[in-house]
């Protein structure tokens, strides 16, 4: 699947590094990059994209105004250096809004959010998440993760490792950051250190769980709302 796309930012030093984040994510396909908001509204009338990167304030019309003129409305992140703008953004359905400066994983978090996912009927069918998938980014390499093949997920410093049922990915990001991400009909937060999926328990005791003949501890802060999940997740 790739993402056609295009960037509006008035910032020559923005629009560079944009362009080499586009760079770097295999399915995302930059058509353009434009100053002016009026040139890239010129642009869009003849061409569709699938997403827009679009800075707020710019002169001549404003990156609100300009999604608010876009015929065919394309999905759109947002990236300012100013927060208070954020409520209209989200408000015009924006997908994401990147505050600068932003660094890579950020803005592949958001990236993240623009490729399609299950419908909601697919879900509804199912409380697994089967045609789902996350990309990883692991040193260099992107790596495509899908979020059933995921037995867990834990935290190590600004590091996690993603325990699959093929490898282990290590990837530099947050873990509670990363836990906002996840699909929260399978996905929880056990410990500290660590976020499961429960399709793959096999057994569960007082303060463990057991995944894959591998025990992992339930801690003592966490194991109300475990139980309570476990609860609800037995009850769909």
């Amino acid at each position: 699947m790739n993402l056609s796309c295009l960037i509006i930012d008035d910032e020559p030093l923005a629009r560079k590094l944009l362009m080499e984040y586009c760079n770097k994510v295999p399915f995302l396909n930059l058509k353009a990059d434009f100053s002016n908001g009026l040139e890239a509204l010129t642009y869009l009338k003849s061409h569709q994209v699938d997403l827009i990167f679009l800075d707020i304030k710019m002169p001549d019309i404003s990156g609100l105004e300009l999604s608010r003129s876009i015929q065919n409305k394309p999905k759109i992140i947002f990236t300012t250096a100013f927060a208070e703008h954020a409520v209209d953004a989200f408000e015009l359905d924006a997908i994401d809004y990147l505050l600068k400066p932003f660094d890579f994983s950020r803005f592949l978090k958001a990236v993240n959010k623009a490729l399609p996912s299950v419908s909601q009927s697919d879900k509804s069918s199912s409380t697994g998440v089967e045609n789902e998938f996350m990309l990883i980014k692991d040193g260099r390499e992107l790596v495509k993760v899908h979020y059933k093949e995921i037995r867990y997920i834990k935290g190590q410093k600004d590091y996690v490792m993603f325990v699959t049922n093929k490898k282990k990915v290590m990837s530099l990001m947050n873990l509670r950051d990363l836990e906002r991400e996840l699909p929260d009909n399978v996905f929880i937060r056990i410990h500290q250190s660590y976020i499961i999926n429960v399709e793959h328990i096999e057994s569960i005791s007082n303060d463990k769980v057991l995944l894959a003949s591998e025990y992992l501890p339930v801690s003592q802060s966490y194991k109300m709302s475990f139980r309570a999940f476990i609860k609800t997740y037995e009850a769909n």
